[in-house]
């Protein structure tokens, strides 16, 4: 038994997650890649293999939008305002965001609000977003936010003109030569996550708000994320599923210029390492002392991740479906910390 399949093994019998797949790789192919456990428990059993796709959640947003952005420059202006390119953000409360503010989650806007509420589709979502209130002032602390890369995903198709999973797939995915993309389909290979999309059934309701079409079922086939799905299942926050091979693939484009440039430290006055898209390592809670300073990833609510060492070369790849078929009251920064620990 490998250093990797024990972690995953140790792992699931303590109830960190059903299954999961862990990779490690370099800029020239990957040296390690372990699977256990099931990608299903409900309504069957199906164990996870190397080629299990899982929802990567918000690793869409490097792995998608950062991406895109890249592929976008120079002709994108990341100092320029959404209001630019979405005339509903030119209102003066959206003054100072800047499509960087966006990408570096410091534009100020919500952590989280359940746009579906108002309106489902892309063009609801779109006035619903220009309606959203900032809580913080631009630049003035790292604030996490989905609404962030939501908003980025309607400048993206904009500036593209056309569907985000079309400009991934011809821009990104296929010069990388991954199979990872949108809109999966209810199959075999790919893992279950939720059921009865009971997190974001609990958070709205904290909210005060009222959605009448939540998912009773096991969420298979679709995407976790209610915003993501309720838009058409294609969003710059979540939507993406692959393989940890496809991750791997499209992460490692990142160690090279000018793609390794924009992933740097662009917040450090900040309590948060924040690049284009990117996580760095200074406040990442799944990062390691180990790492390099110039390390950095993203993390998924699935139980997704991915990291990425520049200085060697190396990208770590953990891809599980911890919350199949409920979310566990576990800390996974901490298990995530655990494999880090074997590969750094």
């Amino acid at each position: 038994m490998t250093a990797l399949s024990d972690f995953l093994a140790r792992e699931i019998e303590e109830g960190s997650f059903p299954g999961g797949v862990a990779l490690v790789g370099d800029a020239d192919a990957v040296s390690e890649t372990a699977a256990a456990g099931h990608a299903v428990l409900d309504p069957e059993r199906i164990p996870v293999t190397v080629d299990t796709r899982f929802d990567l959640a918000s690793l869409t947003k490097p792995l998608v939008c950062g991406a895109l952005v890249s592929a976008a420059l120079p002709a994108l202006d990341l100092r320029s305002p959404p209001g630019r390119y979405l005339p509903e953000w030119k209102a003066t409360r959206y003054d100072g965001i800047t499509l960087e503010s966006l990408l570096t989650h410091t534009s100020g806007l919500p952590a989280w609000y359940p746009v579906y509420a108002r309106g489902e589709g892309a063009s609801a979502y779109r006035r619903t977003l220009a309606q959203i209130e900032p809580v913080a002032k631009p630049g003035e602390r790292v604030l996490y936010s989905d609404l962030n890369f939501l908003v980025l995903g309607d400048v993206l198709e904009g500036h593209f003109s056309a569907g985000l999973d079309a400009s991934f797939s011809a821009l990104v995915a296929t010069p990388a030569g991954s199979g990872a993309g949108y809109l999966p389909g209810r199959s075999p290979d790919v893992a279950a996550t939720e059921k009865g999309d009971a997190t974001e059934r609990r958070m709205t309701a904290d909210l005060g708000l009222d959605y009448p079409r939540f998912r009773t079922g096991v969420v298979w086939g679709e995407v976790h994320d209610g915003n993501a799905l309720r838009r058409g299942g294609v969003a710059g926050n979540a939507g993406l599923f692959g393989t940890a091979e496809d991750v791997w693939r499209l992460a490692r484009a990142w160690l090279g210029s000018p793609r390794r440039a924009l992933a740097g430290d662009r917040t450090p006055a900040l309590a948060e390492s924040r690049g284009v898209a990117w996580q760095g390592k200074r406040g990442a809670g799944s990062a390691i002392t180990a790492m390099p300073d110039s390390a950095f990833g993203h993390t998924g609510f699935t139980g997704t991740s991915v990291w990425v060492d520049p200085d060697s070369g190396r990208v770590a790849v953990l891809l599980t479906n911890r919350i199949h078929p409920e979310v566990r009251d576990v800390d996974f920064n901490a298990a995530r910390r655990r494999f880090h620990e074997l590969v750094w």
